[in-house]
């Protein structure tokens, strides 16, 4: 292996001045690019020669063959909860439809769908819609309300993203080709801290998973896509790309959220009222809004939940209730904030246990309750 990193770096020394080749700015610059493809580019391993491998050369004619793409449909299904964040995965769950649009150009639009949740993002915002209670939220095209699937909407940003984190191992890459399809298969280790494990296996990146890619041999173009968890000595397919259209003419409608009369908004911690309340760290933020809870003090709850107003099913499962214990935060994964153990008995007598999810990592370093109940 070394003299194999010799012989290559003696080639680069030799080339002529002005002929030096620098990858990285050339597909940084790639608009257009095949969602789903990046995502396999950002996963390769990093290194001297990766450029020439096998699998990078199928990726780069991929690459070229997609640069002018003009709408991308994919239909697939995913093992998640209905009406939960696009990020969360279970190995437990049942599988759930998924379906994504993007249409190119100036302005980019896209959608993406399942379950009970729907994001539209028209050029000019992103639009949140979730079905049970009718909540709703705006904000910017890159707002990450797609979570986990961000990685098939926006190549510019996830191929560093992804290739940095590639960079510190743990990725395996090998290819074959048979009738007609060439099949690129990527291991990737579990990406964040898991100390506490309770983050472990909950989204793809924070899982050891294996994406299986599968290429039209002549068009270079990908057709289906396949993530599988490992879990227990085996695999779990837990997302499934099955169809993927390209350049078919989408329905402006899919561009346009149609809301309910009864919309119940979301806030952005920077648009709630400003707060009264000062809090040492993510523990005091659970046990004032538990508190909050039991009262049915509603405007304390809105203190560190962004809602406005707060959703009657929210007073009527959880008002009066009892709190039993509140533990010590702990983080885990790659998630930027805190989950704290709480068990609590509900005003219908029964016994619940949450991690509530905690954190303050906003502009504003407020702290504010982001979901776990």
């Amino acid at each position: 292996m070394n003299a194999i990193v010799h012989e290559e770096m003696q080639d680069r020394v030799k080339e002529p001045k002005g002929r030096r080749w620098n990858p990285w700015p050339r597909w940084a610059v790639l608009a257009g690019v095949s969602v789903a493809l990046v995502v396999a580019v950002a996963m390769l391993p990093s290194g001297l020669g990766l450029f020439q491998s096998p699998g990078m050369r199928v990726l780069t004619q991929s690459v070229k063959a997609m640069s002018h793409l003009q709408t991308v449909h994919m239909v697939g299904r995913m093992r998640t909860l209905p009406g939960d964040n696009f990020e969360l995965i279970g190995t437990k769950y049942d599988f759930v439809p998924i379906e994504l649009w993007r249409e190119f150009g100036e302005p980019s639009r896209w959608r993406v769908e399942k379950t009970g949740r729907v994001v539209v993002m028209d050029g000019q915002k992103s639009t949140l819609y979730i079905a049970a209670g009718h909540q709703a939220m705006n904000a910017s095209p890159d707002a990450g309300f797609v979570e986990g699937l961000k990685p098939l909407l926006d190549p510019d940003q996830i191929l560093q993203s992804e290739q940095e984190a590639a960079s510190k191992g743990g990725s395996e890459l090998s290819e074959t080709v048979a009738d007609g399809i060439i099949t690129l298969t990527v291991h990737q280790k579990a990406r964040g801290n898991f100390t506490d494990p309770w983050a472990l296996n909950k989204s793809i990146a924070e899982s050891d998973h294996t994406s299986v890619y599968k290429f039209d041999a002549e068009s270079k173009r990908l057709k289906e896509l396949y993530v599988f968890v490992n879990h227990n000595g085996g695999k779990i397919e837990v997302l499934e790309i099955s169809s993927i259209r390209y350049d078919e003419p989408l329905a402006p409608s899919l561009f346009v959220l149609n809301l309910p009369e009864d919309v119940n908004w979301l806030r952005a911690p920077e648009e709630m009222k400003p707060s009264t309340v000062s809090f040492a760290g993510p523990r005091d933020v659970a046990e004032f809004f538990f508190k909050s809870l039991a009262s049915k003090d509603w405007s304390a709850v809105q203190q560190v939940v962004p809602q406005n107003p707060i959703q009657d099913s929210i007073k009527e499962f959880y008002g009066g209730l009892q709190i039993l214990s509140i533990g010590e935060p702990v983080q885990s994964g790659l998630y930027r904030g805190f989950f704290v153990p709480c068990d609590v008995r509900l005003p219908n007598g029964k016994k619940r246990s949450f991690r509530l999810a905690v954190r303050n990592d906003n502009p504003e370093h407020r702290w504010y309750v982001d979901g776990g109940f």
